[in-house]
């Protein structure tokens, strides 16, 4: 089995951290993860109703079992 812990790897990643690197997001306008979440699964409104009419339906159903 392959030692993963031996210290002779090279971690270029963890060689940043240790220096004190940090990420920093920059664009040329303010972050909005409405935007993001938008453009994930841009459904019809139509579509959005029937997904979670049919959610609500099947926790009704398997709350009537119960």
């Amino acid at each position: 089995m392959l030692d993963l812990s031996s210290s002779n790897m090279n971690d270029e990643l963890q060689d940043l951290r240790d220096a004190g690197y940090r990420p920093v997001i920059v664009g040329p306008q303010p972050f909005s993860f409405e935007d993001i979440v938008r453009n994930v699964y841009p459904a019809p409104d139509d579509e959005t109703e029937r997904f979670v009419a049919a959610i609500y339906a099947d926790r009704l159903q398997s709350l009537a079992e119960q």
